[in-house]
């Protein structure tokens, strides 16, 4: 009869009927029964009630009931009778699917099951049965073809794109500049589906650290993972560590340092009575932590302990040794 939709899963599943409702607030309605009657003057039933009915001659509810019982879900069985014992001829064809095991004539209560063609799959039920002379709702073949790539914002399809890609069928994205991937490439469709994601961080660098009186070659607003930047001292500044910082994974590695040159002149040698030992040069620049020598001009001799006549230019500054002229 129009109006109603049934689907039988097996014996003991409901089925569902559009004019009456599921249970509102503990109660069913009842006031129809197609193909039937009942006795009972009563609209509104409360949930675990039961309903005597009677169906017309060769008619009867589903599963040969003769009872109805408000659920939670509503009346089950539903209030139809169905015709009994009245065969059902051949299922319905469905579009990219088939019978097995077709023939002309089924008996009340028999079910056929429905198989996809490669490429689809069942949606609803697989199996639909004999309801007296009509059959219950046959399912559809969808197709399990994947459609639209989706798009990432850091990585980008790799090859040609395609209308539409098979149930299992890969494909393949790389990490977009400045990027690296972290994991697989591929993603795969599933029963038109897209499963997984490239996994793709942001491993680039900006803002190279600044290092004090010092300038930076190839400045650029953004750098590649692995690229590197030169410091260059100015003046009189010297370079302390290496000279190449290099963006590793996101962060730059540790920059160097100008440091102030020392100078060793002729003046606070002669104030000192001191010479440079390894050279006769009257000046002198030194570079931070550079080791330096004096010994005593001829003539003198030292004043201050042995170990200061061997030290190190720090920043700039120089402790100096002292000798003082000899006598008799």
């Amino acid at each position: 009869m129009e109006g109603y939709i049934m689907h039988l899963k097996d014996t003991f599943q409901q089925v569902w009927v559009n004019s009456f409702p599921t249970a509102v607030n503990g109660q069913c309605s009842f006031n129809y029964l197609e193909n039937g009657y009942y006795t009972n003057s009563q609209e509104k039933y409360l949930q675990g009630k039961t309903v005597r009915v009677r169906c017309h001659d060769g008619y009867s509810l589903h599963n040969n009931q003769n009872t109805m019982t408000c659920t939670e879900k509503g009346w089950y069985p539903p209030p139809i009778c169905v015709r009994v014992g009245l065969p059902c001829g051949l299922p319905p064809s469905i579009q990219n699917g088939v019978v097995r095991h077709k023939k002309d004539s089924y008996q009340y209560g028999e079910k056929v099951t429905y198989t996809c063609n490669k490429g689809f799959r069942i949606y609803g039920f697989a199996s639909i049965r004999c309801l007296g002379g009509k059959w219950s709702r046959t399912p559809k073949c969808i197709s399990t073809d994947c459609f639209n790539l989706p798009s990432f914002d850091d990585a980008v399809f790799i090859g040609q794109k395609k209308k539409s890609y098979r149930s299992g069928e890969q494909v393949a994205f790389k990490c977009r500049p400045y990027y690296q991937l972290n994991g697989s490439n591929t993603i795969q469709c599933v029963k038109s589906k897209w499963i997984g994601r490239p996994v793709c961080k942001d491993v680039s660098c900006v803002n190279p650290p600044r290092v004090e009186n010092a300038v930076i070659r190839n400045d650029r607003p953004r750098y590649l993972n692995g690229e590197r930047v030169r410091y260059e001292c100015i003046g009189t500044y010297h370079i302390l560590g290496d000279v190449d910082v290099t963006c590793l994974n996101g962060t730059w590695t540790k920059p160097p340092q100008c440091k102030e040159a020392c100078e060793i002149s002729e003046e606070m040698m002669e104030k000192y009575n001191i010479q440079l030992k390894w050279t006769t040069s009257k000046k002198l620049y030194s570079k931070t932590q550079d080791r330096i020598e004096f010994i005593c001009k001829s003539g003198y001799h030292p004043v201050t302990p042995d170990h200061t006549f061997r030290t190190a230019c720090q920043e700039g500054k120089v402790v100096y040794p002292h000798c003082e002229q000899n006598t008799g």
